[in-house]
């Protein structure tokens, strides 16, 4: 964990050097099988990489001691950063160091921007799907446009663009899907959807309930890495909700990249700085990591 700097990509090639080719838990077929299968899921894809590796050598009960070793101590870091944000922000030195890193934050949305792009953006198809959704996002600014764009998009590609041999593999996959444990899934969502819609505002559960089903939700939602992650909650929790000001969001993601470990850890900054800044106390740092894991 703390030597794993770079995001999937990078995260991927220390697993193969380290537990392939050094200690040989699994071959290397078995592990681009399992960082594949990450690719087609939602979440974290080095996370749930490096948690189906542990399940492989040690059951349960590894998978989850592994999640934790894997997780916490950058999530830790962040929480301590956003607690500390407030009185950090009076020191002109943070402030001076402040001024660089959100530059840098930007330029590696920006980058990852770019790298998915020229992998993915291969027909006048997904050009066109691509064009559209940013237009999209720049008009709307709604944190809900981006699973219906990602909905959309997934309809056009598949009924356009999907070979022959791939629709063959998805009807065997879908046809073992247990559909019981689909809707408990999905049902989670929905209840703290609503529950989150219907609680009464002033009710010091109202905030904690609603992060409960923003970071589930996202988590169901996001493909792609923590890059994705992090345009859709800038609109949710800037943009939209104002749980955070730019200058907090845009600080504590550039610090964030530079710590070892999952992106998906900056879920424990914003969970903590939303709370700090509406009187709570740190408990949305765990919920954050936890949910949207």
């Amino acid at each position: 964990m703390l030597t794993s700097f770079g995001g999937p990509q990078a995260h991927i090639a220390i697993l193969l050097k380290d537990f392939v080719f050094k200690r040989a838990y699994l071959t290397e077929e078995e592990l681009l099988e399992l960082y594949s299968l990450s690719q087609i899921l939602p979440g974290p894809a080095s996370t749930q990489t490096l948690i189906g590796i542990a399940y492989k050598v040690g059951g349960y009960f590894l998978a989850i001691l592994t999640f934790f070793i894997w997780a916490l101590p950058s999530a830790g870091i962040m929480c301590f950063l956003a607690i500390s944000y407030k009185s950090l922000a009076l020191s002109q030195v943070f402030v001076n160091i402040n001024h660089y890193i959100q530059p840098i934050a930007l330029g590696i949305v920006a980058f990852a921007a770019y790298s998915f792009g020229k992998k993915i953006i291969k027909s006048k198809v997904t050009l066109t799907l691509t064009i559209g959704a940013v237009i999209c996002s720049l008009i709307l600014k709604n944190a809900y446009a981006f699973p219906i764009m990602i909905l959309i998009g997934g309809i056009i590609t598949s009924a356009t663009e999907t070979k022959k041999e791939e629709n063959e593999l998805r009807v065997r996959l879908f046809s073992n899907i247990n559909i019981k444990k689909v809707i408990y899934f999905i049902g989670v969502l929905l209840f703290f959807g609503l529950l989150g819609a219907t609680i009464n505002r002033t009710s010091p559960f109202s905030l904690p309930v609603r992060l409960f089903e923003n970071f589930y939700r996202n988590g169901i939602l996001i493909f792609g890495g923590g890059n994705v992650l992090v345009p859709l909650m800038y609109t949710e929790f800037v943009e939209m909700k104002h749980y955070l000001t730019s200058n907090e969001f845009l600080s504590g993601f550039a610090i964030q990249q530079g710590l070892p470990g999952p992106t998906f850890s900056f879920t424990s900054f914003l969970g903590a700085m939303t709370l700090a800044n509406n009187g709570y106390g740190i408990s949305g740092q765990m919920m954050g990591l936890l949910l949207l894991f």
